[in-house]
């Protein structure tokens, strides 16, 4: 399969200039004063807007707006990804890669009371608005109650159980009055992915109702401001703003960056290849493993985060998974789960589908370096005596330590160097710990120890009688998501149960598991466990808190919940009750951490298979400066809201 789709793809390369023109954006439009061409480097552009190319630095969108002209991020709809760290802001960061915390908004980290129910924040001066306003108290104080006032919204509900008052004693400094104790206050404005945006007071206060405003045009508390945007969803421009060193990136790093950023979604992986082929496209989060292949093949100016095998970057934080909604029999019975995962040969999941190139995951948090050495190597000595009851006496070992030593197997045979079968740690750091073991007999035993049978026909039937089928939800734009559950989809059906994907554009995609409208969904994020760039598990544990329990039917958008499974796990609360009252330094957390892992894995609350590995892959026709292994010291998830703080580095190439 692999050999075809590597043909197609070289054939679509030489066809560049014909079907770069298919691609589905508008017609370049003008913008603004365009500044002096660099003739040397010009090429033909196809990009949608009439910017000298060597200005712009072009940005994959990821996917299709279908929300557009809407920047209120607080409701469901309106796109995050890039836009949040282009024009919007928070109070700290925690670096991706480094670890690092960085005093975004706030002069300081938080200062709790003793007894840690007051959080006491300093605002750093000099940060201005794009409208010439000064950021000052009021914008914090007055987006905190907004959120406490309009139920709904994100982040409304973590404001509205914590918050006891919230005033400022001066114009840059805020006090938090919290309604109990929680030496984690901060992690709600502390940035991960994203954190709680703060608006402008002056903007946002005479809005009848926040969860109808659409924030358009927004003002912006980036270094850049929207430009300008395709009515149809394929690309938005931003622009340096002229005052760029009164936002927090050009504060922090005393550098500008490019021009303009204009975001494009071309489409699938073959779409995206062309594009930066032609030089119309600078960065790109991810590809599927042969585009990325005959991208090395077409375009020496292309590089991912690797210079070689692996290639591809393996420490964003988050896992991919299979989850099943628990109002649905019979994936409400852990023993049918379990059956899944033991039909499951993540081998060949790993390689044949992903091409070999990231770390397997049994727990559910991502195989990043810095959670490789807190959870997943000391956990594995409990995951090798992990035994579950098959329901007939019997019981089994499901824990295979040799997964790496496999992978690394069909790794050479591809041709790729990869460390020797008696280096254990440096195969742990190629490609994980270890998995659950190809086990389709005892997948079998515990379908049968719970009612289900088998047909003539080798398909499964229910305990009623009925076919046993899946339906699986999955959204083509996210590379390996789509790819593991054609996996699925594959391994399953020869286990004997049919599975029909659902392919989803982003939007409904993200609905359908919001409101519980699945069966089971090829998934990452929140609806597994949502961690930082830190041990404590806290924020995404609470997440799942039954208090925050969502019916099906309802969004869980808003509520607080991310447990979009539905699932009830007991004991998991008292954990995370306990985990809560601590300061995220305490020893306890780090056991806390390891108590909810095993609870959730003996149950198995979801499959998880892989970390997260993105090809997030630069062309240094135009622009350089983007961090690799090489020079690792920012992250490169420019679509997470800490890519900001990566932008201002990227420099035009100089010949």
């Amino acid at each position: 399969m692999r050999t075809r789709l590597l043909a197609l793809i070289a054939i679509l390369l030489i066809l560049t200039p014909g079907l770069a023109g298919c691609v589905p954006v508008p017609e370049a439009q003008p913008v603004g004063q365009p500044a002096a061409e660099a003739p040397s480097r010009r090429i033909d552009t196809q990009i949608p807007v009439e910017i000298p190319r060597e200005q712009v630095f072009v940005i994959d969108q990821i996917f299709r707006y279908s929300v557009v002209n809407n920047f209120n991020l607080f409701v469901s709809g309106p796109p995050t990804p890039t836009r949040q760290g282009l024009a919007f802001d928070t109070l700290w960061y925690l670096d991706q890669q480094t670890g690092e915390w960085i005093d975004s908004l706030a002069a300081a980290p938080p200062d709790y009371s003793d007894d840690f129910t007051q959080m006491t924040v300093t605002l750093r001066e000099g940060v201005y608005w794009s409208d010439g306003t000064q950021f000052t108290a009021d914008d914090l104080v007055y987006t905190v109650e907004m959120l406490m006032d309009t139920p709904g919204m994100l982040w409304s509900a973590e404001m509205s159980l914590y918050v006891d008052s919230v005033e400022k004693t001066d114009d840059f400094t805020v006090v938090f009055a919290l309604k109990e104790p929680n030496p984690r206050f901060h992690a709600f404005f502390t940035s991960r992915y994203n954190a709680l945006y703060i608006m402008p007071k002056h903007i946002w206060e005479g809005v009848e109702d926040p969860r109808t405003f659409d924030f358009y045009p927004p003002v912006s508390l980036g270094a850049y401001v929207f430009e300008d945007a395709d009515p149809t969803g394929y690309w938005e421009l931003y622009k340096l703003r002229d005052d760029w060193d009164r936002a927090t990136p050009g504060i922090l790093t005393g550098q500008a960056g490019p021009e303009y950023v204009l975001t494009v979604f071309y489409g699938g992986s073959e779409r995206k290849i062309i594009a930066m082929a032609r030089h119309d496209l600078d960065i790109f989060m991810d590809v599927d493993y042969e585009a990325f292949q005959a991208l090395l093949d077409s375009t020496p100016t292309a590089r991912s985060w690797f210079a070689e095998f692996p290639w591809a970057y393996p420490n964003e934080l988050d896992a991919r998974f299979f989850g099943f909604n628990y109002t649905i029999p019979p994936f409400d019975n852990k023993d049918v789960r379990w059956a899944l995962a033991l039909a499951l040969d993540i081998v060949e999941l790993q390689t044949e589908y992903i091409g070999g190139v990231t770390r397997v995951t049994a727990i559910p948090v991502p195989a990043t370096d810095l959670h490789m050495a807190i959870y997943h190597v000391p956990l594995e000595p409990w995951l090798q005596e992990l035994t579950i009851d098959l329901g007939n006496g019997e019981t089994f070992q499901p824990y295979d330590p040799t997964v790496p030593q496999q992978i690394a197997e069909w790794a050479r045979e591809q041709g790729y160097s990869v460390p020797e079968a008696d280096d254990v740690e440096g195969l742990r750091d190629r490609f994980g710990t270890g998995w659950w073991k190809h086990a389709p007999d005892v997948a079998e035993t515990l379908l049968l120890n719970n009612g289900f049978t088998k047909g003539s026909d080798g398909k499964w039937l229910l305990p009623d009688g009925s076919p046993f089928t899946i339906s699986m939800i999955a959204a083509p734009d996210e590379q390996d998501v789509y790819r593991l559950a054609i996996g699925f989809q594959d391994q399953i059906r020869d286990f004997g149960i049919d599975v029909e994907i659902i392919s989803l554009e982003r939007d409904p995609y993200y609905t359908r598991q919001n409101t519980g409208d699945f069966m089971a969904t090829s998934s990452w994020g929140g609806g597994n466990l949502l961690v930082n760039a830190s041990p404590d598990l806290w924020q995404g544990l609470l997440g799942k808190h039954t208090q925050f329990y969502t019916p099906i039917g309802e969004s869980t958008a808003g509520t607080g919940s991310n447990n979009m499974l539905r699932s009830d796990m007991p004991g998991l609360d008292e954990i995370t009750d306990e985990m809560g009252l601590l300061h995220p330094d305490d020893p306890r957390v780090l056991e806390l951490g390891f108590d909810a892992l095993k609870l959730l894995t003996e149950n198995q609350y979801t499959t998880t298979t892989i970390s997260f590995k993105k090809f997030v892959t630069v062309d240094e026709y135009f622009w350089t400066g983007w961090p690799t292994s090489e020079a690792p010291d920012r992250q490169p998830l420019y679509w997470f809201m800490g890519g900001r703080f990566s932008l201002p580095f990227v420099e035009p190439v100089v010949e």
